[in-house]
């Protein structure tokens, strides 16, 4: 009985040592995304298919949820004239220790969410996107945050086939 007690406390030792080191290297990959904590507001502009362009007036808050194993990001856009709350998504920006690399998942207000890439691509450069549903074409956007000049600069683009670029949404945003 008293080996059955030992091994079992051995093993839980173990695997408690396990999970604390993995957590550890999730929070490591996760490092390079400090800068983006905090609030931020500025605006957004959205190109419509039609070739018109909308702007609101945009709020990012940034946390740390799970003691940094997890980067929260609320958006909310308003109108500017009315306030009108007309944008609101959520995301969270994880480590994901099976592929070894970042991930991201999303929720807008209108009940569409997404599964997406989330790459570190230089010091404070970052690229998210995923793949539109049926094969419709591929959004890719590409973060610069500028901790110097407190900004955060955003351009969504699309691509129907992964070659060609176009630009539809701009995010200029400075941190409060």
């Amino acid at each position: 009985m008293k080996l059955y007690i030992s091994v079992t406390l051995i093993l839980i030792q173990i695997t408690t040592t396990l999970a604390q080191n993995q957590s550890h290297l999730n929070r490591e990959q996760l490092r390079p995304l400090n800068y983006f904590i905090g609030n931020w507001k500025g605006t957004a502009t959205i190109r419509k298919q039609d070739g018109s362009t909308i702007t609101v007036n945009q709020e990012e808050k940034i946390t740390w949820q799970l003691d940094s194993l997890l980067l929260n990001f609320e958006g909310i856009g308003k109108d500017p004239v009315t306030n009108k709350q007309s944008f609101h998504a959520f995301a969270l920006v994880f480590y994901n220790p099976d592929t070894k690399q970042l991930g991201m998942k999303s929720f807008t207000h209108e009940g569409q969410q997404t599964d997406a890439y989330f790459t570190v691509v230089s010091e404070n450069k970052f690229e998210w996107g995923f793949d539109l549903k049926d094969n419709r074409g591929k959004i890719k956007y590409t973060i610069t945050l500028s901790p110097k000049d407190r900004t955060w600069f955003e351009q969504g683009e699309f691509s129907s086939q992964g070659n060609q670029w176009y630009p539809f949404m701009t995010l200029n945003l400075i941190k409060q």
